[in-house]
This record gives C-alpha cells, sequence and structure tokens, in this order.
C-alpha cells in the first residue's frame, strides 16, 4: 500500500513536468495574460470522479472517440483545418471585447484585423489569410479577464460530456457565448460549432489514451494536467513561460524528495 501510493505521486509529478516541457513548444502567439494563481479546490471529488468515469469509459468509449477517428479518416487534413479555422474565426469577437475590458488595444485592433480579413478574404474563416500579414491568432477569453481582476479559479469541476472545467473558466465561457456572433446562432447551429471545436481538441488527443489508461489514478491525471494547462494560459511571454517551468520543476523535485524521506521514515 506503500509502495503504491509512494509510486503513484512519483509518476504523477513525472508526467505532468514532461508535460510542462511539451507545452512550452507550443506557439506562445496564442497565450494568454491574466491571474498567475493556480489553486483549484476540489470539494465535490467523489461527484467529479463520478462524472469522470461516465465521461471517459462510457461517452468518450462508445461515442467521442470513434466519431472523431472517423471524422479523421475520411476528412483530409487540410479539410480538418478549414473547419477549425471557421470556429476559430468565430471567437475573434469576443477576444475584441476581451482586450477591450484590460485595455489592450493593440491586441483588440489585431483580432479586429483578423476577423475582418479572414471573414471576407478567407471566405468565412476557412483560410487564416492574416497570419500571411504577420497577425497571429492571440485568443482572449472572459475568464482570463476575471484573472486579470484577481478572481480566483474557484472549484474544480467535472461537467458531463464537456469535461474538465474551473468555474472561473466555466463562467468565462458562458459570457463569451454570449458575444457576437453566438448571440444569433440557435440551439442547432450552436452544437454544430461546439461540435466541430470538440472533434478538433479531441483529435489533438488521439493516441495519448495510453497515459490515462496506465496511470494509476487517472482522474487525478487529468485534474493535475488540466490545472497545469490552465496555468500555461496565464503567460504571454517565454521568457515568463520559462521561468513557470523551472519553478514548476523545482517544486515537483522537492515535493518528490519529500515523499520519499516520508517513505523511508515509515519503513524504518
Amino acid at each position: 500500500m506503500l509502495n503504491n501510493k509512494f509510486f503513484s505521486k512519483v509518476i504523477l509529478r513525472s508526467l505532468l513536468s514532461t508535460s510542462l516541457l511539451v507545452v512550452s513548444c507550443m506557439s506562445h502567439s496564442q497565450t494568454m495574460q491574466g491571474e498567475s494563481d493556480i489553486y483549484m479546490s476540489d470539494p465535490i471529488e467523489p461527484i467529479n470522479r463520478w462524472i469522470w468515469q461516465f465521461n471517459y469509459y462510457a461517452l468518450d468509449t462508445y461515442i467521442y472517440r470513434p466519431v472523431t477517428e472517423t471524422y479523421v479518416d475520411w476528412i483530409p487534413k487540410t479539410g480538418r483545418v478549414a473547419v477549425n479555422n471557421v470556429v476559430r474565426n468565430l471567437e475573434e469577437p469576443s477576444t475584441i471585447v476581451n482586450n477591450l475590458i484590460q485595455f489592450e488595444f493593440k491586441y483588440a485592433t489585431d483580432a479586429f484585423f483578423r476577423f475582418a480579413f479572414n471573414s471576407t478574404f478567407g471566405v468565412l474563416g476557412l483560410f487564416d489569410v492574416a497570419q500571411y500579414g504577420g497577425v497571429e491568432r492571440r485568443r482572449e477569453s472572459f475568464s482570463n479577464v476575471l484573472g486579470h481582476w484577481d478572481i480566483p479559479h474557484g472549484p474544480y469541476l467535472m461537467l458531463p460530456f464537456v469535461g474538465p472545467r474551473s468555474t472561473r473558466k466555466l463562467v468565462g465561457n458562458i459570457v463569451d457565448g454570449l458575444y457576437f456572433p453566438g448571440t444569433y446562432f440557435n440551439l442547432w447551429q450552436t452544437t454544430l460549432v461546439l461540435g466541430a471545436d470538440g472533434l478538433d481538441v479531441r483529435e489533438g488527443l488521439l493516441g495519448q489514451e495510453i497515459l490515462v489508461e496506465q496511470s494509476l489514478d487517472s482522474y487525478l491525471l487529468i485534474k493535475e494536467a488540466y490545472i497545469q494547462y490552465q496555468a500555461f494560459q496565464y503567460y504571454s511571454n517565454e521568457e515568463s513561460m520559462d521561468e513557470f517551468i523551472k519553478l514548476q520543476q523545482q517544486k515537483n523535485q522537492q515535493q518528490t524528495e519529500q515523499d520519499l524521506s516520508d517513505f523511508m521514515d515509515e519503513i524504518d
């Protein structure tokens, strides 16, 4: 029992350290600014765990994964990129407003240019032509605006059909959906957009299921990975991201050494 508990902690922290190195290679043009506090409580963990079991072992196994695999097999890469471009283009209006709220006028102007240019010359966003003009996508959500105002993440939630969310992220997503053009969509159009976004997210996770299936506690693995990913999104430049990775690795190393010390004390 002691061995399982100890090695569970070590393995989880090793996976998270690796994931931090991976996300550091992601495009920093798509990161955001906001509150650096990454703490999330989990007051309803038993319920969250039950929902996680339902989401992964039922919905994902029999619906999400097979549908995504079929989508990838039948739709060529260029077509999937085009669909994703449309979804990302629809997020630009909320990015404009969220940047204006934070007085980030340059980023608001960039988002306006991207939306106007891609919606016209990019054929309703199918093609990201704005990037060829040197204007890269930089997503800004209302959740991040709340972080800018020092509002904490709140409790960690595992939502049915959706997956992990912080309370702040959930509120932010709802507010972002109230912006143009989301307010003009009917239920089926909204479902179509969310479905296309979900396919893109699930496609990026194909082949990673082995990490979940081989983990000693899949719920804890997903929760900590989600918290770390949210932390990554609050760093807007390479220097601060590198510093964040170093700090987290130091914390993981110190905690692992403490776990080893506690383990040795228990077996003495």
